[in-house]
């Protein structure tokens, strides 16, 4: 038991995991909750409204969220690659190289939902001459 201190990392890691996990599965779950609702009120033959359908059925994010979360995913991964350079520099190089490590993954996912807002924006409307 003197090396209890090695299974930090370890326990952190997978409890994220399971939390990530466990949010995929109760979003799966209540999707299908949802689509059970609405296959029981078709084939009862009642009608349903537009705004009702809406309520149900999530719309596909717009080119801004991408463009909004793209930045601040973009700016958390740049802090945590100056944090973690700062941290090398003065303290343990361990826990700096790990928030390099994690400011990287930000700042890909970053410049991966600006890449997605920038192709799914509306092209500019061209001035006639």
């Amino acid at each position: 038991m003197e090396n209890v201190g090695e299974l930090v990392p370890f326990m952190i890691s997978l409890s994220i995991t399971i939390s990530v996990l466990a949010g995929f599965y109760w979003n799966a779950k209540f999707r299908e909750s949802q689509q059970e609702t609405l296959r029981q009120v078709i084939a009862s033959g009642q009608k349903l409204d537009e705004t009702t359908l809406k309520l149900m059925v999530k719309a596909p994010n717009s080119p801004e969220m991408d463009l909004r979360s793209g930045l601040i995913s973009l700016s958390m991964g740049l802090g945590f690659c100056a944090a973690g350079g700062i941290s090398k520099l003065n303290f343990d190089a361990g826990f700096g190289s790990f928030m390099i490590m994690t400011g990287v993954v930000l700042a890909f996912t970053g410049f991966g939902q600006l890449l997605s807002w920038r192709l799914r924006r509306p092209a500019p409307a061209s001035d006639p001459q």
